[in-house]
């Protein structure tokens, strides 16, 4: 594939262990690094595998996540007929880091991930044909839910798994109330304790909160293994403050979404409450799915899971004429 975007410096790709880019990517597939206010963030474009695209998706990722991850999704959505842009979070991936500690999880608030995410769409309109998808797994569905209501990105539609609006971890107001007020007092770029993944190496398989699939997990956690320059930390108190701030103002403003959505809640998850994920639905009017007996991780999900999720997303699309 040519150069599309010549004026942004090409960035890296990272490949652990030798282990190729999946075929269909290879000719498709480009990153970059574009600035914003002084962050440079890593951006992948992947064009469709056909020559008249049916409409353009901007992906952003979950918390620790980074764009590698997401290349077998970015094959099934590429011969799907979409363009896919996505980006490596502030503070994670190949983008800038915001700490001197480069582990620690971090971020001043939501709304610079939603900004963030208009810019760099922004940037690359011109190959990004509509209709545009706004899509979002964990932490990175608050993102695109906030962007869309906070009018940094105006999509046609919004697709979001496990959208990170209510965490089972902070459903006592008590504890909300306790993390927020310590960041509050000068705790914000301090980790929170009692976090397993105190290092940014994955934990073993056996009784991850992710997904069921073994060789999924194993593929996954090959990239933080071998390239220390991904792993992400715990939590800080300032994330998780922002990240409650973040889920208050688009739980809040449901109503203020405007656009159709999908909504997939993984049914075993033990991250984020599906209940959460429907009430959200119901309240801006999105269609609700979840997919029974699913983690958290509905795109690294076993086979059987992962097809429901995508059959979901294929009906979605048709109701829609996309």
């Amino acid at each position: 594939m040519a150069t599309i975007l010549p004026n942004f410096e090409e960035a890296e790709i990272v490949l652990p262990g030798g282990r190729a880019l999946p075929a269909i990517l290879e000719p498709r597939l480009k990153t970059y690094f574009v600035e914003r206010d002084g962050v440079r963030l890593r951006v992948m474009f992947a064009s469709a595998a056909t020559d008249n695209p049916r409409g353009s998706i901007v992906f952003s990722p979950g918390r620790t996540e980074f764009i590698e991850k997401y290349f077998e999704t970015t094959a099934d959505l590429i011969q799907r007929g979409f363009n896919v842009l996505m980006i490596d979070p502030r503070g994670q991936g190949l983008s800038d880091r915001l700490l001197e500690d480069n582990l620690k999880s971090y971020v001043e608030t939501f709304q610079d991930y939603a900004d963030d995410l208009g810019y760099v769409a922004e940037q690359f309109s011109a190959i990004l044909p509509r209709p545009l998808i706004a899509m979002g797994h964990s932490m990175g569905g608050t993102i695109v839910l906030q962007s869309i209501i906070s009018g940094a990105l105006n999509p046609d539609v919004v697709v979001c798994s496990a959208p990170m609006l209510g965490l089972f971890e902070l459903e006592t107001s008590l504890m909300r109330v306790a993390i927020v007020a310590l960041a509050r007092i000068g705790f914000d770029k301090h980790n929170l304790p009692f976090q397993r993944q105190r290092s940014g190496l994955p934990i073993p398989f056996q009784g991850n909160k992710l997904t069921s699939d073994k060789t999924r997990y194993r593929s996954w956690a090959a990239f933080f293994q071998t390239t220390p320059r991904l792993r992400v930390g715990q939590p800080t108190y300032g994330w998780i403050r922002a990240a409650v701030n973040s889920m208050a103002y688009v739980n809040r403003n449901a109503r203020n979404l405007k656009v159709p959505g999908l909504m997939l809640g993984a049914g075993a998850d033990p991250i984020v409450d599906p209940a959460s994920v429907k009430r959200f639905a119901r309240n801006s009017g999105c269609e609700y799915n979840v997919i029974p007996g699913a983690l958290h991780e509905l795109f690294l999900e076993r086979d059987s899971l992962r097809d429901e999720a995508f059959a979901k997303l294929d009906e979605f699309f048709k109701t829609q004429n996309i």
